[in-house]
């Protein structure tokens, strides 16, 4: 258990935090930009688009 405990537990934390990393950082390699908001005239048939 203690073993776990020290080797483990860091270990993983440790992965989840670059994985995080990597996938916050490769957004911004993203051709589109991801701060404009979704089009809503995909998702209405477009009897409410102006």
């Amino acid at each position: 258990m203690n073993f776990i405990r020290q080797q483990i537990v860091p270990l993983i934390t440790i992965l989840i935090a670059l994985f995080a990393l990597v996938t916050v950082t490769a957004r911004s390699f993203i051709d589109s930009d991801l701060a404009t908001p979704a089009p809503i005239e995909n998702i209405y048939s477009g009897e409410f688009a102006p």
